[in-house]
């Protein structure tokens, strides 16, 4: 092979690589570009949730961690993607299945597990010693938190205008930094899900 055809196939190799890129992997490294400028709102890619524009911050939202019996702040969740399930009045059958089904996309990550962990946020109204009792027993490793009612409405409501949260609940991603970047409704498919985060987590370089 001659040194002319060896720099056309080097070329050849750079320009698929590069076009794998543009395709694959562009738009969610756009999308997730543009949500954290607050720029959302040009985006008609690939992404199965849907983008808040601007992103919601809980750093300094108080919480209560009832897995460690502790008061804590948003900014304590740092340097990790979480898939947060803010739970129904009363948690059962569908709370029960997107429970489950948000541990099996964690589980399905492979070695990237390590970098997605799982929150559910008690609904104000929610009969809370139910709802421990279920999660303590079947997901001890779920991190279990409440939120004080005007808290809950200053993080939640400016998200999303849902009527059924307190029947079935939602779901969003929140990124390392403690943005609130992504929603879906309690009946979104997984598949959905685990598509956006494997996309994040490829293109991100923290959490």
């Amino acid at each position: 092979m001659n040194t002319q055809t060896t720099a056309k196939t080097a070329r050849n190799n750079k320009f698929i690589f590069l076009l794998f890129f543009i395709v694959l992997i562009g738009p969610i490294f756009f999308a997730y570009h543009l949500v954290q400028k607050g720029n959302a709102h040009q985006l008609r890619l690939t992404n199965h949730g849907d983008l808040i524009s601007p992103p919601v911050n809980m750093t300094t939202t108080p919480l209560h961690n009832l897995t460690q019996k502790q008061d804590l702040t948003g900014k304590s969740l740092h340097g990790k993607w979480w898939l947060v399930y803010v739970g129904p009045a009363k948690c059962q059958q569908t709370c029960h299945d997107v429970i489950y089904n948000l541990r099996q996309i964690r589980t399905s990550l492979g070695k990237d597990a390590s970098r997605l962990e799982r929150l559910f946020i008690a609904h104000p109204n929610c009969e809370m010693s139910v709802c421990e009792k279920y999660l303590s027993e079947s997901y001890p490793d779920m991190m279990r938190a409440q939120i004080a009612q005007q808290d809950f409405e200053n993080l939640f409501h400016p998200i999303s205008s849902l009527s059924d949260r307190e029947m079935v609940g939602e779901i969003y991603i929140m990124d390392p930094k403690g943005n609130i970047m992504m929603h879906y409704a309690a009946d979104a498919p997984s598949r959905d899900i685990r598509s956006d985060i494997k996309r994040l987590l490829k293109v991100s370089k923290i959490g």
